[in-house]
C-alpha cells in the first residue's frame, strides 16, 4: 500500500489496532494508546518515538454529559531521514460543546499550552489536533490561536476538530 499519513490521531477509540487493522495499515503504522479512548498512529518506516505520555488538561461540566477528565495525549517523533522532531498532541476536549468544560475554554486552552512548554523542546515542530467539543469561535480556540496557527477546523458538528501549529 501507499501510505497517505505520516501521523494520525484518533479519539473516542477503544482499538487502534482493530482501527489499523481494519483498513488494513497494520503493518506500516504503529500504534500508541492513551486514555480516555485517545490513540497516535505514526508511520513506523518514517518515524522513531523519542517520549510519549498524557495527562489531564480539562473536565467536563458536572451535569447530564460528564464522563470525567480529559487528557492530551502526545509523542515526540523524530524523522528517520530529516532527524526534525514533531511533538505531537491529540486532544478530545470537554463537555459540553462549546464550554470548554469545568473551568472554561481559557483553563483548557491554558493547560494545553502549558502542557507544550514543558515537554516540547526548541526546534520541534508543534501540531495540536483533535475532537476539541469546541468551535473556532470557541474561548478554547481563540486563546490556542493566540500562540498557534491555525492550519484547518472542520465543518462536522459545527467545526469543533481542529489542527493548530507551531508553524505557518
Amino acid at each position: 500500500s501507499n501510505p497517505q499519513f505520516d501521523v494520525m490521531a484518533f479519539q473516542e477509540c477503544e482499538g487502534v489496532g482493530w482501527v489499523l487493522g481494519d483498513a488494513g495499515l497494520t503493518g506500516e503504522y504503529a500504534a500508541l494508546t492513551g486514555p480516555h479512548a485517545l490513540c497516535i498512529a505514526y508511520l513506523r518506516s518514517s518515524w522513531n518515538v523519542l517520549a510519549d505520555s498524557s495527562e489531564n488538561v480539562a473536565e467536563d461540566q458536572r451535569g447530564d454529559q460528564w464522563y470525567g477528565t480529559r487528557a492530551a495525549m502526545w509523542v515526540r517523533l523524530q524523522h528517520v531521514t530529516t532527524k526534525q522532531v514533531v511533538f505531537f498532541i491529540n486532544h478530545h476536549g470537554p463537555l459540553p460543546v462549546q464550554s470548554g468544560g469545568r473551568c472554561g475554554g481559557q483553563a483548557t486552552a491554558f493547560n494545553i499550552l502549558e502542557l507544550i512548554a514543558i515537554q516540547a523542546r526548541e526546534g520541534d515542530v508543534v501540531v495540536l489536533t483533535g475532537d476539541f467539543n469546541a468551535g473556532a469561535d470557541s474561548e478554547t480556540v481563540k486563546q490556542l490561536s493566540t500562540r498557534m496557527h491555525k492550519v484547518i477546523t472542520g465543518n462536522a458538528f459545527g467545526g469543533v476538530d481542529h489542527v493548530l501549529s507551531n508553524c505557518q
